[in-house]
């Protein structure tokens, strides 16, 4: 769950006021032909009018993409019997062919109606592109085409190396490019760069054009690891603001500018938006013509340093009509310095990131050459690096329900604080016994304000059980309950995040590279906390040792552990990213007991055994027009993972329904306690979490989707489809097949199944 718990987290997308009016009409109508029918004022049920939006994958009639590209003016110089790597000396760019079907893959031909001047002309034809920092500090950047570089090849029979030098800028470095059946990789060696000059290298981009489509000359879309995925379908250019552009595992904050906290409107505080979707793998693909030709571009090396840009045609620069997708590897930021007690200067970052970049090109031909054909391909890569659990979940039995259970909560009072206890120990057992009785025996249970001193009242690192709540007996005993029943329990823990009462924050947050505490803050005074602070990491490996050490025969939520990752610049302590991500892997590979996430940081991923909260639309940018299921894609099969809380603005037809779509389980968030003891703790905006209001409704949640996927528990998604508007069907490497539909009216399939109205079936069951 559970960073969605705390108010004082809430982001707001800069982007999020142009969806709140739009998304419902207006997202999806670039997602194909012009929809038929527009919602009127008194509609009771406009799920039939939601999956028009970028909130669900659209139908749109297949079309043939047509080669658009030629290699003509280039030179053949590789050639595996699948892939013909062509290039050209005049614009230092490359042509690949998909020899099985024939399909030239490149960036432009130099064509004049495109109205790119000659600065983009030769970006979007150059195989690489590099920014640096002039001696002012001002960033810069050019293609490898121009006049400043100077380029030497030495090719071999599967590859090439280059050896790069721009004697104007003092820079110099070398990069590889080889192919491998169906591969092609680029990878650079950060001993290779050579700094002599004023100038400083601060990013490279290879092949930042390539499957560029002009408007929508093409069919086909971008996938981007927005959320669940999202897509970006090819279509006339539009005037938006911005693109698609976030860094792996989210904005360093000890040296980003963060650039996503925003209101919606600057006379209101923000408490009640909510917070946007994390990039959430290091890939990104493109299609043209779906089931015809494709690519899936994977992050190997320099994640942590990797901005994923996916760029609609029109953004940023009207006059660039091109849709473009492509990953920058940044060298060096720009961040505020600190020269005195009170004045900062804005320079670049004075030492080189650790980078090493490699980025693999996958091309995908016929069947394979879609979302989903992407989602297998990189779930195969993910298992072969060992980056997946090798495991699964079971497959027999019903699906697992989660009950996200409050324990206890800081109560805030006049001169001093209180606790407030909402579930006991006895109460939890209560809720498992009307489960039970209600029909619901598999149920995992995540209990949160465990410790003494409540969720938020506990001091950092606490692992004293809060008695008001439950003995350490007691709550061993309802562990044993839950897992007796096939269940998993986990108590959740906060190593990254704290508020200024549970810990000293001179001593214990860390420290950006401005030399100013990291932290949030959320606009609005009046709530109790409404400042969160980030941790040192000398703090954070302590605390998860003595953790894992204290509580060893209990499972683990490790907290914001799968969403942040960032810099220490603590004075003598000073650790970089890749220093941070060492030192938590090496810290994490102690414990002995399973660990859950609330995110999917591809680094802890091998660890995790249960992911919470996993979200299940894109982040319904304008430009987005479609979401689809490609993290569950990749996911399902190896380690089990739920839905946002049902009781929070989950849990109408239309989301039970995708649920089922996505092969999500269902969780809820609940207490024992009446709904007003949430009034003067950090959690009062839950207006309503008590088990007993919420029992019916977790009976009915429960049982459509427990109806539909326990037919397919522990199975691994084969392929996701939208048969027709409103209609999808999720195939399952067991053989089944769930048809779900959103409309309001039946549909029948070809092969004469009936799939009722808001409603779903499953054929082919094992």
């Amino acid at each position: 769950m559970c960073s969605k718990w705390k108010m004082k987290r809430v982001v707001v997308p800069a982007l999020c006021a142009l969806l709140a009016g739009s998304a419902l009409l207006s997202s999806a109508a670039g997602a194909g032909d012009a929809k038929s029918g527009t919602p009127e004022y008194g509609t009771e049920d406009t799920s039939g009018y939601e999956v028009m939006t970028n909130r669900h994958t659209q139908y749109v009639p297949p079309r043939e993409a047509v080669c658009l590209l030629t290699t003509e003016g280039f030179e053949e110089k590789l050639n595996n019997g699948t892939l013909s790597v062509w290039y050209s000396e005049d614009t230092e760019g490359l042509r690949i062919v998909d020899l099985r079907s024939g399909y030239v893959w490149g960036c432009i031909d130099d064509r004049e109606e495109y109205g790119l001047n000659n600065r983009w002309t030769d970006r979007a034809s150059s195989m690489l592109y590099i920014t640096y920092f002039n001696l002012e500090g001002t960033q810069e950047s050019c293609a490898l085409s121009e006049n400043t570089f100077d380029a030497k090849y030495q090719w071999g029979e599967d590859g090439f190396t280059c050896e790069v030098s721009a004697r104007r800028l003092g820079i110099s470095f070398s990069f590889a490019v080889s192919i491998e059946e169906d591969r092609l990789t680029f990878a650079m060696e950060d001993e290779s760069i050579e700094e002599t000059g004023k100038s400083k290298l601060a990013g490279v981009s290879f092949l930042s054009f390539l499957g560029t489509v002009y408007e929508d000359t093409v069919p086909g879309y971008v996938l981007v690891p927005d959320g669940s995925g999202a897509l970006i379908r090819f279509q006339k250019a539009k005037a938006y603001q911005s693109g698609y552009s976030r860094k792996v595992y989210g904005n360093d904050l000890a040296i980003d500018r963060d650039t996503t906290l925003s209101n919606l409107n600057g006379n209101r505080t923000d408490d009640y938006a909510t917070e946007e979707n994390r990039l959430s793998l290091p890939v990104w693909g493109m299609v043209h013509g779906e089931g015809q030709n494709g690519f899936l571009a994977s992050v190997e090396g320099g994640e942590l340093y990797t901005v994923i840009n996916a760029i609609p045609a029109g953004a940023e620069n009207q006059t660039v009509r091109f849709t473009r997708a492509y990953a920058d590897f940044i060298y060096r930021s720009q961040y505020d310095k600190r020269v005195s007690n009170s004045r900062t200067v804005t320079m670049p970052q004075e030492e080189l990131n650790t980078v090493n970049p490699v980025l693999t090109y996958t091309f995908l031909t016929g069947e394979e050459a879609d979302y989903s054909g992407m989602a297998r391909e990189y779930r195969a890569q993910l298992l072969s690096r060992g980056l997946l659990p090798e495991q699964g979940p079971e497959t027999e039995g019903e699906i697992p329900l989660l009950l996200q259970t409050a324990g206890s909560e800081v109560r805030e009072g006049f001169l001093f604080n209180g606790l407030q206890v909402l579930t006991t120990a006895d109460q939890a057992q209560a809720m498992l016994d009307t489960l039970a009785e209600g029909g619901i025996s598999n149920v995992s249970l995540l209990l949160l304000g465990w410790n003494e001193g409540g969720y938020h009242g506990a001091a950092y690192g606490e692992t004293d059980f809060e008695k008001e709540v439950g003995t350490r007996g007691e709550i061993e005993a309802l562990r044993d309950r839950v897992e007796e029943n096939g269940g998993s329990f986990a108590l959740a823990v906060d190593p990254v995040t704290a508020n200024e009462d549970q810990i000293r924050v001179s001593r214990d947050a860390a420290l950006n590279a401005t030399l100013d505490t990291v932290m949030e803050t959320v606009p609005n005074p009046g709530l109790m906390y409404p400042d969160t602070y980030y941790l040192r990491h000398t703090r954070i490996t302590e605390t998860l040792s003595k953790t894992f050490a204290e509580l060893e025969d209990f499972d683990l939520l490790l907290e914001g552990m799968g969403s942040y990752l960032y810099s220490d610049y603590t004075i003598d302590d000073e650790l970089t990213r890749l220093g941070v991500q060492g030192e938590l892997l090496a810290t994490v590979e102690q414990a002995g007991q399973e660990l859950w996430l609330d995110g999917t940081n591809l680094y802890l991923l091998p660890y995790a055994s249960v992911l919470t909260d996993v979200p299940v639309t894109g982040s319904q940018y304008i430009y987005e027009t479609d979401s689809v299921p490609f993290l569950q894609m990749v996911l399902r099969g190896s380690v089990d993972y739920y839905a946002p809380s049902a009781n929070q603005g989950f849990y109408d037809n239309a989301s039970i329904l995708k649920m089922i779509e996505y092969g999500a389980y269902p969780s809820f968030l609940v207490m024992g306690a009446d709904n007003f003891s949430l009034n003067d703790t950090p959690m009062e905006n839950y207006f309503s979490l008590n088990f007993e209001d919420w029992e019916e409704r977790i009976y009915e949640v429960y049982g459509k989707v427990n109806e539909a996927l326990e037919n397919v528990k522990g199975a691994a998604i084969s392929s996701h489809h939208v048969e027709a508007e409103g209609v999808s069907r999720t195939a399952y490497d067991n053989g089944a097949r769930i048809y779900v539909n959103y409309n309001g009216e039946d549909y029948v399939t070809e092969d004469g199944l009936t799939v009722p109205a808001g409603g779903y079936a499953v054929e082919g069951q094992p």
